[in-house]
């Protein structure tokens, strides 16, 4: 079986408060992907080799996830931004020193609050399948309490923590099936990436300290920023079978956020990486190379 990241190195680079795995390969100017829940960034081995052609491409695995440790017990995404914030200054070659960020699910919101923590770093960004969590919270149906039953459950590490331990790879594929994306979608190496993560109580430990943030600090952090509009290329793409547009038109969402927002839905649900990667590195190629 073809190896994944065949171009990439690994490596961990220290934080403050975090030693964050890496897989980082090719030459010229930044992109960094982030992934989501409840991967590891192997979930970008669909376009991390293609972007690596005249790219230099870093792939971290977000604190505490996969091969990564949070040393600090800080999950919110202001601290996940940071590390982010690092390795671009650390891998950072282009002449204006910033990166295109390109970031799915948790991933995504990673990147927003990076664009509003650190915005002399960001070129242009690309979110993956969300809305911005404010937006999610106050959307929550009944209809989303049923898809999106894992924001209240994770929030509730006291609760979730235990359960999971018991069975972690039964949660895993039912968390990733759970989203409108058959198990079939994911790549055998990557899926045993994910399975052999979630086998880690530290990882059990972060993926509910990463929604307990969502359901307290980060909200804070996003209502002190609400009038805040970044002035930068922004691409937003999401799963046509999954949650994120069934209710409302994303881009108008956005584009209250981040005025230049533009994209499309890709015909996936919401790994849309790994169930379309032909489309989605499609739409993500001419948004990179749009200079």
């Amino acid at each position: 079986m073809t190896a994944l990241f065949s171009q990439f190195l690994p490596g961990s680079v220290e934080t403050p408060g975090a030693r964050i795995h890496v897989r980082a390969g090719g030459s010229g100017p930044l992109v960094v992907l982030l992934h989501g829940y409840p991967q590891t960034g192997a979930m970008w081995h669909p376009i991390a080799d293609r972007l690596a052609a005249d790219h230099t491409v870093v792939v971290p695995d977000l604190r505490g996830y996969g091969a990564s440790v949070c040393n600090d017990d800080d999950f919110s995404f202001r601290a996940m931004a940071a590390d982010v914030a690092a390795l671009i200054r650390g891998f950072g070659r282009g002449d204006d020193g910033k990166a295109i960020v390109i970031g799915h699910d948790r991933g995504a919101r990673t990147a927003h609050r990076l664009v509003l923590d650190h915005p002399g770093l960001v070129a242009r960004v690309a979110l993956l399948d969300i809305l911005p969590t404010t937006e999610v919270w106050r959307r929550m149906t009944p209809e989303m309490i049923r898809a999106y039953y894992h924001w209240g459950f994770l929030a509730r590490p006291e609760i979730a923590e235990p359960m999971i331990v018991d069975d972690p790879v039964r949660f895993l594929h039912s968390a990733l099936a759970g989203l409108y994306s058959p198990l079939e979608a994911f790549h055998p190496r990557a899926l045993a990436e994910y399975e052999q993560a979630i086998r880690r109580p530290g990882v059990i430990h972060a993926i509910c300290g990463d929604y307990l943030a969502g359901a307290t600090v980060d909200l804070e952090h996003d209502a002190s920023d609400f009038d805040r509009r970044p002035d930068l290329p922004t691409l937003v793409l999401w799963g046509s079978r999954g949650k994120v547009g069934a209710e409302v038109d994303p881009l108008e969402v956005w584009r209250g956020r981040l005025p230049r927002a533009e994209g499309r839905p890709i015909d996936a649900g919401h790994f849309l990486v790994e169930e379309a990667p032909e489309q989605t590195w499609a739409a993500l190629e001419e948004f990179i190379r749009r200079g």
